[in-house]
């Protein structure tokens, strides 16, 4: 998971610092959850959730894939909605 630019991409829309901030607020919030829901997936199947932002400015979806060994791959992307 590229975090470096995760984080870029919060700041782009809160600020330096401010975007930092929710990245280590919410993120590992995010991820908990999209762990729960790779475990109950299919193992190979490949799984996608979209958490949209609390002010609405944008969402991050992740994806995700359980191997047949159990191990769990996850990249997590920003999407801007365009507002303000």
């Amino acid at each position: 998971m590229n975090m470096a630019k995760l984080t870029a991409g919060l700041e782009k829309l809160y600020g330096p610092g401010e975007g930092t901030r929710i990245c280590m607020t919410i993120l590992p919030g995010i991820l908990a959850d999209f762990r729960k829901v790779l475990l109950r997936a299919a193992p190979g199947a490949d799984t996608a959730e979209d958490y949209l932002l609390e002010d609405g400015k944008g969402t991050v979806r992740v994806t995700g894939t359980r191997r047949p060994d159990g191990t769990l791959l996850m990249d997590a992307e920003l999407i801007p909605s365009g507002r303000p």
